[in-house]
C-alpha cells in the first residue's frame, strides 16, 4: 500500500507541475503523431497457477517475455495521448502435446511533458490497461495413425482465460522527430479481481488460483512527425 501511495503522489506532483507550466506551452504550440510499434515486457506473478498445473500433471503457463504490438501516439502541446494493442503467443510443441500461452494487452493513457523541448519528452502518465492470458493445452497422437483410429481416440483438450482491468500509472522518456524512440515503465493497480474463465469467458472457474499483473516495461519505436509553431514559421519565412 505504501508503494502505491508513493507512486500516486509522485505522478500527481508531476502532473501538477506540468499544468503550472502550461502557459509557457501556449506560446509555442506543438502538434505531432506517430504510428508506434511497442515491445512490452510484462511482469506477472504466475507462480500459483504454475504450481497448480504442475501438481495436476500439466505444463506450466509460461508467457512470452517480449510482446509486440501496434498503436498511435499523439502530441498536442505538452499532452501525450497513447493507444496501443499488444498480442503474442508462446508455443511449446512436443511429440505428445501442444501448449499455447497468449498474452494480450490494450492501453489508453494520457501524459504531460515536463520539458519545454518538443524533441525530448519526460512525462508521467495515467490511463487504463486491460491485460489477459490465455492458456491452451492440447494432447497429440505421437505416431502415425489411421483416420478411424484418430477419431476414435480420446484426446485431452483444456483452455482457460484470465483477464483484468487496471489503472495504469507510469513514467515515460522519449525522443521524437520524424521517428520516435520511447521507453516507459508502468505500475498496474487492479480495478477488478482476475479470475480464470472457460467457454470464451462465459463461465468462471470457482476456486481457481490467482494471477497478478504487477508492472511492465515498454520499448517503442514509431514513424511520423512533430513540429512546433516556431519551426513552421521559420520554414515559411525561408520559402518566401
Amino acid at each position: 500500500m505504501k508503494q502505491r501511495i508513493f507512486i500516486l503522489t509522485f505522478l500527481l506532483v508531476g502532473l501538477t507541475n506540468g499544468l503550472i507550466a502550461q502557459s509557457d506551452t501556449l506560446k509555442n504550440n506543438v502538434f505531432g503523431g506517430f504510428i508506434i510499434f511497442p515491445i512490452e515486457f510484462p511482469i506477472i506473478d504466475n507462480q500459483q497457477i504454475n504450481n497448480e498445473l504442475t501438481g495436476l500433471g500439466y505444463p506450466k503457463c509460461e508467457y512470452s517475455a517480449a510482446n509486440i504490438g501496434i498503436g498511435l501516439q499523439l502530441y498536442a502541446n505538452r499532452w501525450i495521448t497513447t493507444f496501443s494493442f499488444n498480442k503474442t503467443t508462446k508455443k511449446d510443441d512436443n511429440d505428445t502435446y501442444l501448449t499455447e500461452v497468449e498474452y494480450r494487452s490494450t492501453s489508453l493513457n494520457v501524459g504531460y511533458d515536463l520539458t519545454k523541448n518538443h524533441r525530448y519528452s519526460i512525462y508521467p502518465y495515467v490511463g487504463f490497461k486491460g491485460c489477459g492470458l490465455n492458456y491452451m493445452y492440447r494432447e497429440k497422437i505421437s505416431n502415425e495413425t489411421s483416420f478411424n483410429n484418430y477419431f476414435n481416440t480420446t484426446l485431452e483438450y483444456k483452455e482457460i482465460t484470465n483477464s483484468r482491468a487496471n489503472l495504469d500509472l507510469g513514467f515515460g522518456f522519449s525522443y521524437q522527430w520524424f521517428f520516435l524512440v520511447n521507453f516507459r515503465t508502468g505500475y498496474l493497480l487492479p480495478l477488478e479481481e482476475a479470475r480464470w474463465n472457460i467457454n470464451n469467458n462465459q463461465d468462471k472457474l470457482s476456486g481457481s488460483p490467482t494471477l497478478s499483473y504487477n508492472y511492465y516495461f515498454t520499448l517503442t519505436i514509431g514513424l511520423g512527425n512533430i513540429a512546433s509553431d516556431n519551426e513552421l514559421r521559420r520554414h515559411y519565412n525561408r520559402n518566401e
